[in-house]
This record gives structure tokens, C-alpha cells and sequence, in this order.
């Protein structure tokens, strides 16, 4: 039995409603979900909920995952939340031994928005174990819903971490967000190259103090999104790459661009896939005609394979204050930039970088000579890569100092979004484990994904 609605007094409340967010209504109710509360299903609490209700998720007794869990999302502005227990961050839910086949109303993920389910929240759960005969099966999948937003999940063991996708007419798929969560260890072998840990498409996505990595066969994050803006993640151990940001029919269209801001992205030393660390432009065919814009990033790859791979004629690639190092293995002949596939060196420009190794590329590529860094830095970068922290010592921090503001720094906005999400660039910065602390004020400026720590 659902809860009894409060009765609703319009004309009292009249100028509060022009304060309300979509997500939000004057009568909302809270379902609960779990032992001795009202349901004990998520799925019977969807199924009684109106559009913006939010529904609580407490923990089973005892703490085992909700088992074959499959929530085919058919209302709009809805929030799934986790309710953890004391000394825990997330509620489980688990798929094992389900089958996530899209047929019907089944859904093809653990959470599945499909159009006209915008609006939507999940937040404080742990999604795993969700297969399907097609290799598939997500924690998440995003099908035309626009303004869905994910926060405080982890998603691993699954076929897929995430999937999400559009109509190819940049109305569907538009605002998708994720913040503060974990997406790692999804694959299948059966489908191995093929699976990722994020396989996004439609208009935008937004990823945003996550942590992202050890993706078991395909990439850390593929996308097919026209506007993908990752920022201030933690990016790493991909057995491929860490991002195959390629084409659709959404990526035909002007300023289909990508976004990297303020990540720390490293490859695993004994990686056995693909060594490119991003790859921006074609695999499908289509154009991709846009900019894969890098900036502030500390990228950490001790292979001779490129680290902007380009590969579609529109393709362009514009680097700005990146410190990019092959974290102290002294290799020789690696590669800044590589084209291929119609792409031209000529496009890939870039001020204020560090190449710290053995780094070279193209000589008709436009990085400029003047403001652009290619030499070894002068004893170890960071305080302690092996215990996760990319901050620079302090003499490294000199040496990375750049005569850049940030007014310097333009980047294009995320499709879709508000005002209230639209940020300058390097407000915040990576906190490990996914979290964010404010990037210090300083002039000038550090190169890479850190502010220079006070002496």
C-alpha cells in the first residue's frame, strides 16, 4: 500500500512553485524499500510511485545485495536512493543469475530510463553482476531519457558499467550526468573488445569526480555522445584505452566535441591491450566533426603509442596546460599525436604543455614551440603515484609553473545543462577516493591536474 498523499493547498504556495526545479513537486512522497518497511521490492516501489517521488532503499538484514533486481524505469523525475547502514557506503544490488534481455518490459540493465523518463536520480547503491545472452547486460542504461543523473554508485562486474545512447537527433540523451562514482571491472569475455566500462552515445554526458578503471575488456570510457566532458577523474589500468571517444550519427554534427579537464589519467605499465591513451574521432564510419579539447590533465603512459590518436577528417585536438610524463621509465620515441583516416596533423594544436619523457610527434602538427615543454623533469613528479597521489613535489610544482590565467582557458559548454552547472575552469580538483576539493587560487598557474602544494 502506497503512502496517503497530503492534501495540496494551491493558492497558499503559489510563489513558492516558481522556486520548484522540474525534479521537485509540492506534494512529493518518500516509499521505503526494505526489511519492515512499506515495500519490499524496488520494483513495487516504482510501480506505486508518481513522478517525483523518491524512493528509499535501506539495506536487506544482514546485509546481502537485492537479488535479480530490474527496474525498467517507465515515470519521470524519480530518485532511487541508497540508504547505507552505519560503516557502509552503498546499498547493494545485485543481478546474479538474472537474465537482462530487453525483451519486452524486461530491462537490458540493473536501472534502465528509456524516453520520457526524464529527470531521474539513483544515488548511494552498489550495481553489479547484471549479464544477458548479448553480453550487454549494464548496471545502467540511458536510452533517450534526458537529465538523468547518477551520483555516490559503484557499478563493476557487470557486462557493461554503464550504456547509454540517443535518436541521433540531439533532443534524446541530453544532460547525462555522473558524479562521485566508481565504474570498474566490467566486461565479458565472451565479447571481449567490446565491452567497456562506460559505453555512452546521444547528445551530452558529463562525468565528474569519479573514479573510473580497470575496465576488464574493452575501454574505461567509449563514447559515441555528440559532447562528452569528463572532469576532474581519476581515469586508470583500461585494458585498452582509456578513451575511444568515436563516431555516430550524432558526432556529424558541428561541434560534436570532447571535453578532458582536470584528470589525472594513467595507463597500467603492464597493460596488454590497446596503448593509446585517447583516441577522438571514427571507427563506425560517420564523421566526427568536432574538438577533443585537453586541458589541465596529468596523463601518465609509458608507451610509445600515441596519446592523442585522431581519426576522422574533421577531427581536431586543442591542448592547453597538460603535464604529461612517461612516469619515470626514461622510454624513448614516444608520440604526442598520431593521425590517421583523413585526419591532419595540422590539427592538433596546443599552449603551455609539458611532455616530461622521450616525447615527440608530427612536425607540421601546431603546438606551439614557444609555450610548449619537451624535456625530462629534473628529479621524481609526484609525492607518491603508487599510494595514488599525483600532487607534485615541490620542486617539480616550480618547474610545472605555467604564465597562464585561467580566463585563458576556453572551453565549450555541455549541451543541455543549466546555468547552475556551468563552472570555470579548475574550480575544483580531484580528492581520492571520489571526492572533490576546491583547486587553490594561484598565479601562475601549475600544469596538470594539480595546484602546486604550499611549501
Amino acid at each position: 500500500m502506497s503512502t496517503p498523499r497530503r492534501p495540496v493547498f494551491l493558492f497558499p504556495l503559489l510563489m513558492t512553485c516558481a522556486w520548484l526545479t522540474p525534479e521537485q513537486r509540492l506534494d512529493a512522497a518518500s516509499l521505503e524499500v526494505g526489511p519492515g518497511k512499506q515495500f519490499r521490492r524496488i520494483e513495487a516501489a516504482h510501480d506505486a510511485a508518481q513522478p517525483g517521488d523518491v524512493i528509499l532503499i535501506f539495506p536487506s538484514t544482514d546485509n546481502p545485495p537485492y537479488a535479480k533486481t530490474a527496474v525498467y524505469v517507465r515515470k519521470p523525475r524519480l530518485t532511487f536512493r541508497g540508504v547505507p547502514g552505519p560503516g557502509q557506503r552503498w546499498v547493494r544490488i545485485s543481478g546474479q543469475d538474472f537474465d537482462y534481455s530487453g525483451r519486452g518490459s524486461t530491462p537490458r540493465a540493473i536501472f534502465q530510463f528509456n524516453a520520457d523518463t526524464d529527470h531521474c536520480t539513483v544515488e548511494g547503491l552498489e550495481l553489479s553482476d547484471a549479464h544477458n545472452s548479448s553480453q550487454n547486460g549494464a548496471g545502467v542504461r540511458i536510452s533517450q531519457a534526458n537529465h538523468v543523473t547518477i551520483r555516490n554508485c559503484s557499478i563493476h562486474d557487470n557486462d557493461m558499467g554503464v550504456m547509454s545512447g540517443g535518436d541521433g537527433s540531439l533532443e534524446r540523451g541530453v544532460n547525462q550526468r555522473f558524479e562521485h562514482c566508481e565504474v570498474h571491472h566490467n566486461g565479458n569475455q565472451a565479447h571481449a573488445g567490446y565491452n567497456h566500462n562506460f559505453y555512452l552515445g546521444g547528445t551530452s554526458v558529463t562525468l565528474r569526480f569519479c573514479e573510473i578503471h580497470h575496465s576488464l575488456t574493452g575501454h574505461n570510457v567509449k563514447s559515441r555522445a555528440h559532447h562528452t566532458r569528463v572532469e576532474y577523474c581519476y581515469v586508470h589500468d583500461s585494458l585498452n584505452r582509456e578513451f575511444d571517444l568515436v563516431d555516430a550519427r550524432d558526432t556529424t554534427y558541428p561541434d560534436s566535441h570532447a571535453v578532458l579537464l582536470g584528470n589525472i589519467i594513467a595507463k597500467d605499465t603492464a597493460g596488454r591491450g590497446n596503448r593509446t591513451v585517447i583516441h577522438f574521432g571514427q571507427d563506425g564510419g560517420q564523421e566526427h566533426d568536432g574538438t577533443l579539447h585537453l586541458a589541465f590533465n596529468t596523463v601518465v603512459t609509458p608507451f610509445i603509442a600515441p596519446v592523442v590518436d585522431l581519426s576522422a577528417s574533421k577531427a581536431r585536438a586543442q591542448l592547453i596546460g597538460n603535464l604529461v610524463t612517461d612516469g619515470g621509465t626514461r622510454q624513448a620515441g614516444q608520440t604526442v599525436a598520431a593521425c590517421r583516416d583523413g585526419a591532419v596533423s595540422g590539427n592538433v594544436q596546443g599552449t603551455h604543455n609539458w611532455f616530461s619523457g622521450g616525447f615527440g610527434g608530427p612536425r607540421d602538427t601546431k603546438l606551439d614551440p614557444a609555450t610548449n615543454r619537451f624535456d625530462r623533469a629534473e628529479g621524481p613528479l609526484f609525492l607518491d603515484a603508487a599510494a595514488l597521489s599525483y600532487h607534485l613535489r615541490p620542486d617539480a610544482a616550480r618547474q610545472a609553473a605555467v604564465r597562464l590565467k585561467v580566463a585563458q582557458i576556453a572551453l565549450p559548454a555541455v549541451p543541455g545543462s543549466s546555468p547552475a552547472e556551468i563552472e570555470p575552469p579548475l574550480t575544483w580538483q580531484y580528492h581520492h577516493p571520489l571526492g572533490k576539493e576546491p583547486r587553490p587560487v594561484e598565479s601562475p598557474l601549475t600544469r596538470g591536474a594539480y595546484a602546486a602544494a604550499p611549501e
